[in-house]
């Protein structure tokens, strides 16, 4: 599959997670492989749950280049911790605006 010129960046949204259906014959790691992207934006609630989702949908993107966007982040002290954990402890980029999104993309492109 390749983008038509001239497209600088393209945005492919696979929504309910990377092992939810998008077809007969595939998920959105199906996807994302047949795509090949520069980069895969994970996005995922800023609350309760948040490092464990990250985790097991990161996992089941190994290989891709991922940044995480917690949606719904906010002035709770666990979104600012979550957002800590997932950076120092697990290591990934991670973004909390779309405004902040646009530089990690600028640098894979």
């Amino acid at each position: 599959i390749e983008w038509p010129v001239p497209v600088d960046v393209g945005l492919v949204e696979g929504v309910g997670g990377p092992r939810s259906p998008v077809g007969d014959d595939g998920d959105n790691v199906d996807l994302a492989h047949v795509l090949a992207p520069d980069v895969v934006v994970l996005v995922a609630d800023a609350g309760l749950g948040t490092i464990n989702a990250v985790r097991l949908s990161a996992a089941a993107l190994t290989g891709f280049p991922i940044v995480v966007a917690l949606n719904r982040f906010g002035d709770d002290p666990l979104h600012a911790r979550n957002r800590e954990h997932l950076a120092t402890v697990d290591g990934f980029a991670v973004v909390t605006t779309a405004r902040d999104l646009a530089d990690p993309l600028r640098l894979r492109s």
